[in-house]
């Protein structure tokens, strides 16, 4: 009775506290209508891309190796303890006809400090190597975040790039399905032909294809985005998660190759990676180099020993010590020298990977700005086209309804706004991709745009 008592006092208070909290905290990661715009895209996979996780462990991991190497400068101390029952027999040599056997129980404990004071300063080049690995774990994860934006930036404008397609194929539809219906009402009182009907139709249905075209593509790029922002497999990415589209104005870049390759030498990440990298090997062969030294500890301790019925008799027995030990390793068969020639040519390596990654960034960055300046100048191009292909179709529209103009013109008229149109969406898209690659390559220095 009691227990139904208690639990229909906990169901009760659970039901106050639902009442009382309100609206639920908001989801991290909630994607409202409209509200999805790339600073949006790029917080929620910075937060939840596995890539992030991964490089977070690593640098705890580096973390974690420095208490390892700090834990030198700090002496061991170890216990011991025993119990040991014994069976001897004893046969003096100046009686070969005695033989004494004796069993008794023998107990013993002890605690011993040793302390490192001196190993060739392989000890500081230990700590000073996991203090490079832990800034080299840190650009390793400014890294991920460097090519995670790169890719959800890219991924995001393709996304844009395909509405951008959806909505020019959306409006050719309606064109051609307004002059169909106007084609339609003059094919029934008699002052047009039929064929003039059926080509809007088939216009129209083109324009469908096309849009469903968009569509898919839309859809193929929301998956990689998805993706890339580790959403849960039911959390899908639609159209209407995106704001709408504006008219902005597009300003070209004042970014130059002298400028871009100053910032990417302070500020590329992978390039800082590979400098502590080379440092905490430079260290690991120091602290290697160390082991040609003598090793010198101080040790101390205490040991206590008690026999049980020994000899008829127990016997106890306890000493302290203190000294100083030396440990030198005179010949190893090769074994240090190995160590240090594996470690001067990892360090080689890394060196060589540091001037491959130094022609690598000069390389992005000439190649991004010439795509970004061609990108600005076939916007340029392509957005005046698209402006005089419309005032285009406007006047031969109004040629076709006032009787003017012929339905072959009017359709090729359509046709060129609909290609400049989707001509200069696409170049301002690339543009803003161009823009991405050229932050990217001089290390995530904001640019101006």
């Amino acid at each position: 009775m009691k227990y139904n008592i208690l639990i229909t006092i906990i169901f009760i208070f659970q039901a106050a506290l639902a009442q009382a909290g309100g609206t639920p905290s908001a989801d991290p990661l909630q994607l409202p209508q409209g509200k999805l715009t790339l600073e949006r895209a790029c917080e929620i996979t910075l937060k939840n891309n596995p890539g992030m996780a991964q490089a977070k462990e690593r640098i705890k991991r580096a973390k974690a190796v420095l208490r390892q190497a700090n834990s030198a400068w700090k002496p061991t101390i170890t216990g011991s303890a025993g119990a040991i029952a014994i069976q001897a027999t004893d046969q003096p040599d100046w009686m070969q006809t005695v033989r004494v056997d004796e069993a008794f129980n023998e107990y013993s404990a002890g605690i011993q400090m040793v302390w490192l004071l001196f190993d060739g300063f392989s000890r500081e080049a230990n700590i000073l190597a996991s203090r490079h690995a832990i800034e080299q774990s840190k650009q390793g994860l400014h890294e991920v975040q460097r090519l995670l934006i790169k890719a959800v930036s890219a991924t995001f404008y393709q996304a844009r790039l395909a509405l951008e397609k959806m909505t020019i194929a959306r409006q050719n539809q309606q064109f051609n399905e307004v002059l169909e219906k106007d084609a339609r009402i003059k094919w029934r009182v008699g002052t047009a032909p039929e064929a003039e009907v059926m080509n809007f139709s088939v216009r129209a249905l083109q324009a469908r294809s096309d849009y469903l075209a968009a569509q898919r593509d839309f859809k193929l790029t929301c998956t990689a985005l998805a993706r890339l922002m580790a959403l849960p497999q039911k959390r899908l990415i639609t159209a209407k998660m995106f704001p709408e589209t504006k008219a902005q104005v597009i300003e070209k870049h004042t970014q130059t190759y002298e400028k871009a390759l100053e910032q990417a030498m302070v500020s590329r990440p992978d390039l800082k990676a590979v400098d502590a990298g080379i440092m905490a090997l430079k260290e690991k062969l120091r602290a290697e180099k160390g082991s040609y030294f003598p090793k010198v500890y101080f040790v101390s301790g205490l040991n206590y020993l008690y026999q049980q019925d020994k000899v008829l008799v127990d016997e106890e027995e306890h000493n302290t010590y203190a000294g100083v030990n030396l440990k030198w390793d005179l010949y190893t068969g090769g074994r240090r020298q190995g160590k240090v020639e594996a470690l001067a040519a990892d360090l080689r390596g890394l060196e060589e990977k540091r001037r491959e990654i130094l022609l690598t960034v000069d390389a992005e960055i000439q190649q991004a700005l010439d795509v970004a300046d061609t990108a600005y100048n076939t916007w340029k191009n392509q957005e005046q086209t698209r402006t005089l292909t419309e005032k285009v179709r406007k006047h031969v529209e109004k040629a076709y309804r006032a009787g003017v103009a012929t339905l072959t013109r009017l359709n090729e008229a359509q046709t060129d706004l609909v290609r400049a149109s989707g001509a200069a969406a696409a170049s301002r898209i690339l543009y803003r991709i161009a823009l991405v690659d050229l932050n990217a390559a001089v290390g995530g220095v904001p640019l101006k745009r």
